[in-house]
């Protein structure tokens, strides 16, 4: 069921200026293309629904009128490149005020960007490489992903032995060099029933990379802005509409998804950051704090995403580590 309240707020956050006739003009001047935007119908339902939302003696929205809403808001969730170890900067001064920390969080997560890594299914060269997942270190040697990483890794053995995978770090739009791998030696827990694993890892010679601090544990505000950060394959085949629009070109590079919490459930919460088929395993990080708040297990893009949350991924972490 939606939580139309929270609805309501993330739409005025996307639609400051509260004129349901100028969300569809706005979405487009936020993503720059006119190629590859929903139809005049869409715009029109959402509207509709904006209007409906601001209204508090009005009626509420239909179906149709709360789905083509959400797809505008979503397509408010841009996805920047790192360069350098630095989110990039926002292309647009409408996402920005949707985002107003976004600076400080530029600077927060630039000395930790380094612990999150890419999954490569047996990558020995670039060429042969195959991106299976996310991940990031939780300690000098672990590394913490999904458990459907992990079974997608070993091809449903839920085990793994040293050549099978690695993990890449600081793998970044224009800056592969020195690409110095960190081979996959196996398996140290699995979850019992949530998507969550521990890996072990070999560090390569003269490798600096430290984990990243402890998993915050504390409760998310229902209106918590959040980021994901990752290595996002091309997905088309799954989701065809609009990835170029917000990822462009360039996959199975680091990025940093900004959204917001969507709501809870059972151990975990759903968020609105862009998000692909190898985004799973990602740290989800606080904007305000630049604390993993959460790991990413799953998604659609432009419609939802669910993750784990930072109470189960710590507890597991500290059994098991």
């Amino acid at each position: 069921m939606v939580d139309l309240k929270l609805m309501r707020a993330r739409a005025e956050r996307a639609f400051p200026d509260r004129d349901p006739q100028a969300v569809l003009n706005k979405v487009r001047a936020i993503v720059g293309s006119q190629s590859a935007m929903p139809p005049n119908e869409e715009g029109r339902l959402a509207a509709s629904a904006f209007a409906k939302l601001t209204d508090d003696d009005g009626p509420n929205p239909t179906p149709a009128e709360l789905a083509a809403l959400e797809l505008m808001i979503r397509m408010t969730r841009p996805a920047p490149l790192f360069h350098k170890g630095r989110p990039d900067d926002f292309k647009s001064d409408q996402i920005a005020g949707i985002f107003p920390h976004w600076d400080d969080f530029q600077r927060s997560i630039q000395p930790l960007a380094h612990a999150v890594g890419r999954v490569d299914r047996a990558a020995y060269n670039r060429t042969a490489s195959e991106t299976i997942g996310t991940g990031f270190k939780v300690a000098p040697e672990l590394f913490m992903t999904n458990r459907h990483v992990l079974m997608q890794l070993s091809r449903g053995t839920s085990s793994l032995e040293e050549g099978q995978g690695v993990v890449r770090f600081q793998w970044e739009d224009d800056s592969f060099d020195p690409d110095k791998p960190w081979p996959i030696l196996g398996v140290v827990a699995i979850h019992g029933s949530l998507d969550v694993v521990l890996l072990r890892l070999k560090a390569p010679p003269e490798a600096a990379h430290l984990p990243l601090p402890g998993i915050s544990e504390a409760k998310l505000d229902a209106n918590a802005d959040l980021v994901v950060a990752g290595y996002p394959a091309q997905d088309e085949a799954r989701n065809p509409l609009f990835v170029r629009t917000i990822f462009g070109t360039s996959f199975e590079v680091l990025r940093a998804s900004p959204g917001q919490l969507t709501g809870f459930e059972a151990s975990g919460f759903t968020h609105d950051c862009s998000t692909l088929g190898g985004n799973s395993g990602s740290p989800v990080f606080s904007m305000a704090t630049a604390e993993v708040v959460g790991l990413h297990r799953s998604g659609a893009f432009l419609w939802s995403n669910q993750a784990v949350d930072g109470v189960a991924i710590g507890e597991f972490l500290k059994v098991n580590a």
